[in-house]
């Protein structure tokens, strides 16, 4: 990650490129998209806050939703993230919206250890979010600020006619917020119990399944850990000895000093993080 911004982009590979191509496709088996023109970074927020509040109703009314918007505040900083999938359990003894994420893998096996790790991190982050909401922990005033939004600035014309059509008309990003958050205090917390999907890119095959619990102490040791990268109070970190298989496929490789001087103590600007999420 810190090659990435100090350096160049991360390049898109051809399976990540499938990837994105294969969540476009569940995407549109359960929603419809509309394309609509943002003329200001209000209108941005706005079609973000809509889209995930048009998602959460369909949650609620049908059962399921796909590559629903997350934007919320947790341990001091403001996260944002997109949800696979989320469907309600088929008992009615449990009433908790399960989380699901989709892997796409160009070889038909399981992931190793670290690859699950990471996306495991992934769904936490996503239910510690999510139960945060739902709590009512989304500070209006300070993500306003945060991210430099006029709340009472009127929204373009195609915006307010999406929100109208979408049956949640609004003028301002202020009236979109209050549905925002009108809408986590109808969705109850998510299930403890998350589920990671793995399927073979060549024919969309399930692979297998992950379903892990819930682990708070953990997630906030992660947090915590790539906060201190992301807030300057640590270097970023070597991939571990045992995980170096993973400089086969960085773009980074040659570069970094983990491969070309073991002997060399790493600088500041050339460490690399890929073993944690910073």
């Amino acid at each position: 990650m810190e090659f990435v911004l100090r350096r160049a982009k991360r390049e898109s590979t051809k399976a990540m490129k499938a990837g994105s191509a294969r969540h476009t496709n569940l995407e549109e088996e359960v929603v419809k998209k509309v394309k609509a023109r943002v003329k200001c970074k209000e209108d941005i927020w706005a079609l973000k806050l809509l889209n995930f509040t048009i998602g959460a109703n369909q949650l609620l009314f049908q059962g399921l939703t796909r590559e629903l918007p997350l934007i919320g505040f947790a341990e001091g900083v403001w996260m944002v993230g997109v949800i696979d999938e989320i469907c309600m359990p088929a008992t009615e003894t449990n009433m908790n919206p399960k989380l699901i994420d989709t892997k796409t893998r160009v070889r038909g096996t399981l992931p190793a250890e670290p690859q699950r790790r990471n996306g495991r991190l992934q769904l936490m982050c996503y239910k510690y979010m999510w139960d945060n909401l739902v709590a009512d922990n989304f500070p209006s005033r300070e993500f306003y600020k945060f991210f430099a939004l006029n709340p009472h600035s009127i929204l373009s014309e195609e915006i307010r006619e999406k929100t109208a059509d979408s049956g949640f008309p609004a003028d301002t990003l202020d009236d979109v917020v209050r549905f925002y958050k009108n809408t986590w205090t109808t969705l109850p917390p998510s299930y403890d119990q998350l589920l990671l999907r793995y399927e073979f890119q060549k024919d969309n095959s399930l692979i297998g399944e992950d379903q892990f619990a819930f682990d708070p102490d953990w997630l906030k040791n992660q947090i915590h850990g790539c906060l201190e990268f992301w807030l300057g109070e640590r270097e970023a970190c070597y991939t571990p000895e045992e995980e170096r298989w993973k400089c086969r496929f960085c773009q980074f490789a040659s570069i970094c000093p983990a491969n070309t001087d073991h002997d060399s103590t790493p600088s500041p600007t050339s460490a690399n993080s890929s073993s944690t999420p910073s």
